[in-house]
């Protein structure tokens, strides 16, 4: 998509939503929200504008850290206290509610509702008008997209692909870093990739072994194969398990898996090193040839549903022809999917994978 047609498009609406960036996910979940925020400011014609200044991944820059701008942003405080990722509904409240035998679930929802009463409240006397928040937009997305004054005509994957390319614009000293790796890490033109996630993955999920994701590829003798992990220890058995690859990674070697609660304490030096290697890493793995993941993890979802049209772009926990309709579920959905298909009856299918 044309990012000046965009930027002229999004800019002629009265309505106008602030999305906040960084709130309490991992990079790329929060990269999820946001791209679906823009679709639902498309399907509604609502301006939209981003506050990312005290964002998780950044040093206090936020977006255009790493990235070029695409719309306005703004910087006023208050939307890192009042500005936050959409609630379950009130019947999944209630649900809760009943499960853990507690009125937490409520009173917690309860005082997200004041919260964002209030926030509105203070935008209405900076901006002087109703604004929406991150909150405000649904959980379930629309499943077609029509913006003639854009040239969009598609359904949900296909315009998610669309925007996320359009925003997904390295800053040059991020491209220049890239490169370094890349001459480091002598990529070859033809390569293959795979994401093998560790770290608190574990707590929503079962961690998939790194030797059943590699093996999806059936890569031949002398093959090159990118690998992203948060675990050096999982790049060093693929070393050991697929001696005839040529494996490399950008994880380091004291990396032992990814916890998000550990690493939002960490120095902004360090976080930012990570976070760029992050990048640099799934922007490698957007152009190689081929491509396994999981449905269970950020990074992989993000390449999935930019290539969601790419026969060689598979996820080793989910059949291809419910790909895309898998990538729109919560966590827990795709959880529940991803067991199910690593882990049949032996009955059914044979031995679990």
């Amino acid at each position: 998509m044309d990012l000046t047609s965009y930027q002229k498009y999004n800019n002629s609406f009265r309505r106008r939503m602030v999305c906040r960036l960084g709130v309490d996910c991992g990079f790329f979940v929060e990269m999820n929200y946001m791209v679906n925020a823009m679709l639902y400011c498309l399907a509604h014609r609502i301006k939209f504008q981003i506050y990312s200044d005290d964002a998780n991944f950044g040093t206090g820059v936020g977006w255009t850290e790493y990235f070029l701008p695409f719309c306005e942003e703004v910087h006023e405080p208050f939307h890192q206290k009042y500005n936050f990722h959409s609630l379950p509904s009130w019947q999944r409240i209630f649900r809760l509610c009943a499960d853990k035998k507690s009125l937490g679930p409520f009173a917690w929802k309860l005082k997200k509702n004041i919260m964002t009463f209030i926030g509105r409240l203070k935008a209405f006397r900076v901006y002087g008008e109703y604004v929406l928040f991150a909150q405000d937009v649904p959980s379930k997305n629309a499943q077609w997209y029509c913006v003639p004054e854009l040239g969009i005509n598609d359904d949900y994957s296909g315009t998610y692909a669309l925007i996320a390319r359009m925003v997904w614009r390295l800053q040059p000293d991020m491209l220049q870093t890239e490169k370094t790796y890349k001459k480091k890490l002598s990529l070859p033109a033809v390569y293959a990739g795979v994401q093998i996630r560790g770290g608190d993955k574990e707590s929503e999920t079962c961690l998939i072994d790194g030797a059943t994701i590699i093996r999806k590829l059936n890569l031949s003798d002398g093959d090159y194969l990118f690998v992203l992990t948060d675990d050096y220890r999982q790049f060093l058995k693929g070393k050991e398990g697929f001696p005839h690859l040529c494996l490399s990674t950008l994880c380091q070697e004291n990396e032992m898996g990814y916890y998000h609660e550990q690493f939002c304490k960490e120095d902004f030096q360090s976080k930012k090193k990570a976070i760029v290697r992050l990048i640099i890493s799934v922007d490698i793995l957007l152009s190689c040839h081929s491509f396994v993941g999981s449905i269970t993890t950020g990074p992989s979802i993000f390449i999935m549903k930019l290539r969601h049209k790419d026969p060689r772009v598979l996820a080793i926990d989910c059949p291809k022809e419910e790909l895309s309709s898998a990538l729109q579920q919560t966590i827990n959905i795709r959880s529940a999917i991803s067991m199910r298909n690593l882990f049949v009856q032996p009955n059914e299918q044979g031995k679990p994978a």
